[in-house]
């Protein structure tokens, strides 16, 4: 699919003011530039309908051809997936860009395949349950999907029961563990509120969801590994509280799924699970892995960070922008959900309540710097949160990059 070096230089050659980019080339039009990235043969199209080639893309042909039929929670789960990214072009960008680097391995491209890669967070988590949850969660197919919306979710359909997690939200943990966390690995201050903007601007949808092709910050290997450790910890327990819906039959029947409103995603008009499930759905996303001792510890540590970066967007919010928050709409204040899961767990919490009431104190600062900042930074940008596009973390980003010409 990719344009040959020879055509993009004919390309270069035949249209006056056509550019080369990272991928392809940019011819001008009267309303811009056209990006011109691939070019497909009419026989790989053979038998797919207009409709069906926008998937061509990002997914195997076989995948499309099953996507006209949908027989069961896995091909539920692909169309989940493979709606998501045809609607957002840097989505097809990303994912173009994903399937070049898989093929360049010798490994035949599918969507599917794709995202078999990136299982280990909620494998690791159902590895640590007791043997008769993991029957039970086997055929539950499970993973991230490329969506904009920070969230995760079970979902009961006709066609079978999915647990779904954006890409986002481990984008939204990864930047939110740099700033609360980046003190013990001698993370600039200015690096740390940097990417806690980052983070809030991935959840306003003003950060660009680019970052396989446009990194925010090449950290060093160390300090890498330790934030995508805690990370993991973090995802682990966002799976673990889906699965514990599922496990203690919170989820209602496809049949009786509670539709929020008219205006809603796809995403948000598939549950809305009461107060008293949520706190039944994080004490058992602990206490369905207590055997692990060790494992118990870390996820916990892990539940407690997303508690308190949940409650830093819900106490701040609206201060910084950001009123439309979807977890916020179908779950418990997070630091209630805090309070109410530290006292579940009581004698068996891996953790004391002066840690936690410390991760509560680190919000109220990263608060107060992040005001510093965003006044400081008030010359540079109108609305640091309200433009579309990219931020960087300044000690860790030396060049920056052009839209399309570089990445």
């Amino acid at each position: 699919m990719k344009l040959s070096d020879e055509l993009v230089d004919i390309i270069l050659q035949k249209i006056p003011g056509a550019k080369k980019a990272a991928q392809g080339v940019l011819i001008p039009t009267e309303d811009g530039m056209f990006h011109l990235r691939n070019v497909i043969s009419e026989k790989e199209l053979k038998g797919l309908t207009d409709e069906e080639m926008q998937f061509y893309e990002f997914c195997s042909k076989k995948e499309i051809i099953r996507l006209r039929s949908i027989k069961g929670p896995h091909d539920y789960l692909l169309r989940l997936r493979a709606n998501a990214i045809s609607v957002a072009p840097r989505a097809v960008r990303v994912m173009a860009s994903r399937r070049r680097e898989y093929e360049e391995s010798g490994r035949p491209w599918s969507l599917t395949h794709y995202y078999h890669t990136k299982d280990f967070h909620h494998k690791s988590y159902i590895k640590l349950l007791e043997k008769k949850n993991r029957k039970r969660l086997k055929n539950v197919p499970s993973g991230l999907a490329c969506i904009d919306e920070v969230n995760a979710l079970c979902i009961k359909s006709l066609a079978g029961d999915v647990v779904l997690v954006s890409e986002s939200l481990e984008y939204f943990y990864y930047f939110m563990t740099i700033a609360f966390y980046g003190n013990l690995y001698n993370v600039e201050w200015i690096d740390r509120v940097d990417a806690l903007i980052i983070a809030l601007r991935i959840i306003k949808g003003t950060e660009a969801l680019d970052f396989d092709i446009d990194s925010r910050g090449e950290l060093p290997d160390e300090l890498e590994r330790a934030i995508q450790s805690l990370v993991q910890r973090q995802m682990q327990f966002t799976y673990g509280h889906e699965y514990a819906h599922y496990l203690c039959n919170h989820i209602p029947s496809a049949e009786t799924m509670i539709k929020l409103n008219a205006s809603a995603s796809q995403f948000n008009e598939l549950a809305l699970y009461n107060h008293s499930l949520e706190y039944e759905a994080d004490y058992y996303a602990l206490k369905n892995i207590e055997v692990k001792k060790a494992d118990f510890g870390d996820v916990t540590q892990g539940a407690f960070s997303v508690l308190i970066y949940l409650h830093f967007i819900e106490k701040f919010s609206s201060k910084f922008g950001l009123d439309n928050f979807s977890v916020s709409e179908t779950h418990p204040a997070a630091k209630d959900r805090a309070n109410q899961l530290f006292d579940n767990l009581g004698k068996q919490a891996p953790i004391n309540k002066n840690a936690i009431d410390e991760m509560f104190t680190v919000a109220d600062q990263l608060s107060e710097v992040l005001n510093s900042r965003i006044d400081y930074l008030k010359d540079q940008y109108d609305d640091i949160f309200g433009f579309y596009g990219s931020l960087y973390l300044p000690s860790f980003k030396k060049n920056s990059k052009v839209d399309r010409i570089d990445f």
